[in-house]
């Protein structure tokens, strides 16, 4: 692997995180800047897919918390010089990791219609009907996140 993932610490790399947005988002797929960046951004937490050596940022995914149980990831985006290496899984992966170590049962997420079969191959359910968002197709998706057992103690 080439590249590794992190969250967000600090706002240089917030800053490029969202160029990767906006290069995927507005440039290539024409979604509007003013609706690209939004409130969302300010309480969620970032992850970067970023080359080793270089530093680049090359992928990006936020995640924000909805409930006690329950977070929304979006926003994921992989320059396209660097899809198809399995950028994309591995930001979900340490995405899912995070939500996961902080008790969040359930992931959901509005996927492009494209994007759904990438979505499928991790485990995520597509559910409901077909909605615009930014004048492009989406569905929405959930998977649940599994947690060990809690023993429980009658002492």
């Amino acid at each position: 692997m080439d590249y590794e993932v992190i969250y967000v610490e600090t706002s240089d790399l917030l800053r490029e995180a969202f160029a990767v947005r906006l290069e995927v988002f507005v440039k290539e797929q024409g979604v509007p800047e003013e609706e690209e960046l939004d409130v969302y951004d300010a309480e969620a937490v970032h992850f970067i897919a970023k080359e080793r050596g270089s530093n680049k940022v090359i992928g990006t995914a936020r995640l924000i918390q909805k409930s006690p149980e329950i977070g929304k990831i979006g926003r994921v985006a992989v320059l396209p010089d660097h899809r198809g290496r399995g950028v994309g899984t591995q930001i979900m992966q340490v995405i899912e990791s995070f939500a996961h170590a902080r008790n969040l049962r359930y992931l959901e997420l509005d996927a492009q219609l494209q994007a759904i079969p990438f979505y499928e191959r991790l485990g995520y359910t597509a559910s409901g009907d077909i909605f615009l968002d930014a004048g492009i197709q989406h569905r929405k998706m959930t998977k649940t996140l599994h947690r060990a057992e809690k023993e429980t103690s009658t002492t």
